[in-house]
């Protein structure tokens, strides 16, 4: 107490000017209408600023559960549109709603690691097993061809981009139909190649190449890339086309994977069969 009051001492003249000034203030605001006009307005937006900065920092610290959200609502689409789902008979169209049928599932990963500038380069991804992923599923950034997963522990996957020397991948043009294997020769990580198309298909620079979905990693018609050039083999016999990828392999964040819900029944057809009789 004794403090205190030393400091009201120390303070006095201050505080009685502070005093004097309030009361002021209020007699001119309290006896002139536009004094409290404007004083009212410099007080809301004082308010409003502070409102906007509170505002802006909830913002930022909900903003990874509103990207999370906004993932779950991009994936509720993906499971509902055309790639997921696969034509029940192709030369009849049927009056209900067993047209078409659920074939392919979707789900979100990160991309905790990768490369681009190897001969055979990888992605890690953070989920694994015990969220669902199996080996041999599709990968996708932004509906672009990836990869496909090639290794999956408890929680995590590995896969083989399709910048990597072994990787294969049955492609088509988009307007043309022809088709071939997708790989990719090494040196540039944008770009890849489509080789042994034959002479009389007609291509030009620009056209689309998806995929063809033939395998159960990836459904028809997801893209792939666009013909960046088109030349001669050493033979003659056939073109060799380059194609510009349409994922960037140097920006990949997070991913889309496929499930085949039909792939087991897939595989059982050609347990044990030899495709090479």
């Amino acid at each position: 107490m004794r403090d205190f009051i030393r400091f009201l001492d120390s303070y006095k003249n201050l505080l009685i000017f502070i005093l004097f000034q309030v009361i002021c203030l209020s007699l001119v605001f309290r006896t002139s209408v536009f004094q409290r006009g404007v004083f009212l307005s410099s007080v809301n937006e004082v308010s409003g600023s502070l409102y906007d900065m509170r505002e802006d920092l909830r913002g930022y610290f909900h903003l990874q559960e509103e990207n999370d959200q906004l993932g779950q609502e991009n994936l509720s689409l993906i499971e509902r549109s055309r790639i997921a789902f696969e034509q029940v008979d192709k030369n009849y169209a049927l009056i209900d709603d067993t047209l078409f049928i659920k074939r392919f599932s979707f789900q979100y990963a990160d991309v905790i690691n990768s490369s681009k500038s190897k001969l055979n380069n990888y992605v890690t991804l953070n989920k694994g097993t015990r969220h669902g992923i199996e080996s041999g599923m599709g990968v996708l950034s932004e509906l672009s061809v990836v990869g496909r997963v090639i290794r999956v522990t408890e929680n995590y996957a590995l896969v083989m981009p399709v910048i990597h020397s072994d990787f294969q991948l049955a492609v088509q043009f988009a307007d043309s139909r022809y088709f071939g294997y997708l790989t990719w020769p090494g040196d540039d990580f944008r770009m890849a190649k489509l080789g042994e198309i034959p002479t009389d298909a007609t291509i030009e620079v620009g056209d689309r190449v998806i995929t063809r979905g033939s395998g159960s990693s990836f459904p028809a018609g997801l893209e792939v890339g666009i013909v960046d050039r088109v030349e001669l083999d050493e033979g003659g016999n056939f073109f060799d086309v380059h194609i510009e990828l349409a994922v960037d392999m140097s920006k990949l964040n997070r991913v889309l994977l496929i499930k085949d819900l039909h792939r087991q029944e897939l595989d059982s057809l050609t347990t044990g069969i030899s495709l090479d009789e």
